[in-house]
């Protein structure tokens, strides 16, 4: 009996020093099931944040092509525009026909153009305009060369061609003594390039060898510091004269 009753008062006792223990440990179990509910609210949150940002970025893609003739600029694309040939058929093109006019060879203006034009979803250029210039004779040269460009390789978003603006430099250098009256050929334009030159002018473009002389001395007062592997020789043929 005095056991029983011994043990009634250390249930008396425990009870006197923890009279909530059941509410508090059903108050901690509610607080971890609130803290992990909250977790798991702001993680759906913060995915459906990031879906909706997707969405809109896709749905800007889609707005900026389709109002295309509004002319709003796509600034990434799945591929970029491209000269047709690519990147080396490109600088032979820029090579034979960033000729320097007589003003800016007695002026001894070198550098470069930095120049900025649309790629249409045909490959044609328009609007071509200067970024920065160098000097307004050679200005005016890089604007007729992006003008008188064939037509490139559009853009492409999702598997259509879109309209895109493509920025390029255009360097000027000019491979001659601005002091001397008469161009002289460089090594290469004095020996081995002069007879390659020859033989395509004569052979390939059948000129007499009157004309291929003018036209060699065109290429040494022009491209004097280029070499034929540079240079687009039908290119020159077409849009240069010599004279």
């Amino acid at each position: 009996m005095k056991a029983l009753n011994k043990h009634r008062a250390k249930l008396k006792i425990l009870s006197i020093e923890m009279p909530n223990a059941p509410y508090l440990n059903r108050y901690a179990l509610f607080e971890t099931k609130h803290i992990l509910s909250m977790k798991i609210q702001t993680t759906i949150i913060f995915l459906f944040l990031i879906t909706s940002s997707l969405i809109a970025q896709n749905d800007s893609i889609s707005k900026n092509v389709k109002n295309d003739k509004e002319e709003y600029l796509i600034t990434v694309v799945e591929q970029m525009p491209e000269y047709n040939g690519g990147l080396e058929a490109l600088q032979k093109y820029i090579n034979s026909n960033a000729i320097y006019t007589e003003k800016a060879r007695k002026e001894k203006v070198k550098g470069k153009v930095f120049i900025s034009f649309w790629v249409e979803t045909d490959g044609s250029i328009s609007e071509p305009k200067i970024l920065k210039g160098l000097y307004p004779d050679l200005d005016s040269v890089s604007i007729e060369l992006v003008k008188n460009m064939p037509k490139w390789i559009p853009a492409q978003q999702r598997g259509k061609p879109v309209k895109c603006r493509f920025n390029l430099p255009i360097e000027f250098v000019y491979g001659q003594d601005i002091k001397s009256d008469k161009p002289e050929p460089s090594k290469y334009w004095s020996k081995k390039g002069k007879k390659k030159f020859m033989k395509i002018c004569t052979q390939e473009f059948k000129k007499s060898g009157i004309e291929c002389n003018c036209w060699l001395n065109f290429i040494i007062l022009n491209y004097n510091n280029k070499t034929l592997k540079e240079l687009e020789i039908k290119e020159i043929f077409e849009k240069q004269k010599c004279e």
